[in-house]
């Protein structure tokens, strides 16, 4: 069966990478200008294959990534520096700013300070933040684009399958038995299969929210094709809660606009989300998910005291270093925050997110359009998606939910219902023509995956 699986995903890399490659019209639309694309893009398949290209020093490649980016977005957006014109985003990046010096400033600050070689990863995170600030001043980008991106990504993670053996893990016996219908457990070049599940599952609801007819059925068989390959069990638990979300999007949008998600909706998520965080760490047992409660249990005795402010990321390399900790990350991207910046930083965290899931969007398409923060959220409680405090292969995810302003790629504003309103402003095809310059016509660990 893995042979079977693995034939199926090398022809579905191909045909992802083909289709992308002859709808490259539409994928520079989504990200309004091919140039765009082709770095956001770029920076999101470099980075997954970092391990391929550059093996032990993928860090530093990536590193060089987010440096070339910054350099490239600096040369060509020298006019367009005062950020994204939405307040709302600018107030996201502001939050990821103070998220990422708050922690900083405990890592170095308490205890015998910064253990290890951190300090490189956390100027990639602030350099991270400067090139989303600099991307959102000229781009409107789609919800589309993430999909396009995830594609890409996934294209080149299964290519490769058909004749790469080490693709594929022992399915697990005993306390976690854990299999695929394949009869492996798929991880690509990574370790761990819920990696690759992780960037299945928000290529997957962006794709349904964003794509229409065959393309969005064919986006969907592969990308469950992949899942199925995984085994991955958060994935399933993840999607099968989102499906609510959408659904719900859905139904909403087809009776009025929404152009923006009540604030009260967005806070009662994003505190609710924070709560059972805070109790699923401080409630759980060693078996607890698949065992992650060992790593929340370690995290709870370790902070003792300490909860308020954290003790820095640094230090859970320093437990591990020593055998004081498991080697895996923390699994959940509230305890990550929680132990590195304490509960300041879970609030700061909090915020952010309800500034995600506030901010407007151009199509009156609120919900659809944050289908993947809505992902993001439950994700969060049992895997890693974003580390604010560096850069790795799943970064892009967060970059783009960020930069989203739409979801079909539509550029009429919020408010904007007459026509004299949409008569002087351009679709975002004369967008695309304008900045290709051309007239309007009528086996690899990452940092934070384990």
């Amino acid at each position: 069966m893995t042979t079977l699986f693995g034939v199926l995903l090398s022809a579905g890399g191909l045909a992802s990478a083909a289709w992308l490659i002859h709808e490259r019209g539409a994928v520079a639309t989504a990200f309004t200008g091919g140039r765009t694309a082709i770095a956001v893009i770029g920076f999101g398949v470099l980075a997954n294959a970092a391990p391929v290209i550059a093996g032990s020093r993928s860090s530093a490649f990536i590193g060089l990534l987010v440096l070339t980016l910054v350099a490239w977005l600096l040369v060509t957006r020298r006019g367009r520096l005062a950020g994204p014109p939405e307040v709302w985003r600018q107030v996201c990046l502001g939050l990821g700013g103070a998220l990422l010096l708050w922690c900083v400033s405990v890592d170095v600050l308490t205890g015998d300070g910064v253990y290890g070689a951190r300090i490189p990863a956390y100027i990639a995170a602030g350099l991270l933040l400067l090139a989303l600030w600099l991307l959102g001043a000229g781009a409107t980008v789609s919800l589309g684009a993430m999909a396009y991106t995830g594609l890409a990504v996934l294209s080149v993670l299964t290519i490769p399958t058909a004749g790469y053996e080490q693709a594929w893990r022992a399915c697990t016996v005993g306390h976690l038995e854990k299999c695929s219908l394949a009869g492996g457990l798929f991880r690509s070049f990574y370790d761990s299969e819920n990696y690759i599940a992780l960037i299945t599952s928000f290529t997957l609801v962006a794709a349904v929210c964003a794509l229409r007819g065959v393309e969005r059925v064919a986006v969907l068989a592969f990308c469950l094709l992949v899942i199925v390959a995984t085994g991955s069990r958060t994935s399933y638990m993840a999607l099968a809660a989102v499906v609510v979300w959408v659904f719900g999007a859905f139904l909403l949008e087809r009776r009025r606009p929404y152009p923006r998600i009540n604030v009260a909706l967005c806070a009662a998520l994003v505190v609710g989300a924070a709560a059972t965080a805070i109790y699923l760490t401080w409630s759980a047992s060693r078996s607890t998910l698949s065992n992650r409660g060992n790593i929340w249990i370690h995290v709870r005795e370790y902070i003792s005291g300490a909860e308020g402010i954290g003790v820095g990321v640094s230090k859970w390399y320093y437990l591990r270093d020593v055998g004081d900790a498991p080697h895996h990350f923390f699994h959940s991207g509230y305890v990550l925050a929680i132990f590195s910046g304490g509960f300041v930083a879970l609030t700061l965290w909090g915020l952010l997110l309800v500034t995600l899931l506030r901010a407007p969007v151009i199509d009156d398409r609120a919900f659809s359009a944050k289908a993947p923060v809505a992902l993001f959220v439950i994700y969060s409680f049992t895997e890693v998606v974003w580390n604010p405090l560096s850069v790795d292969g799943l970064t892009w995810i967060f970059a783009l939910m960020v930069l989203t302003t739409c979801v079909s790629g539509s550029t009429n504003p919020v408010g904007a219902r007459g026509p004299a309103a949409a008569e002087h402003r351009p679709g975002p095809l004369a967008t695309v023509r304008r900045l290709a310059g051309r007239p309007s016509i009528g086996r690899a660990k990452t940092d934070a995956r384990d």
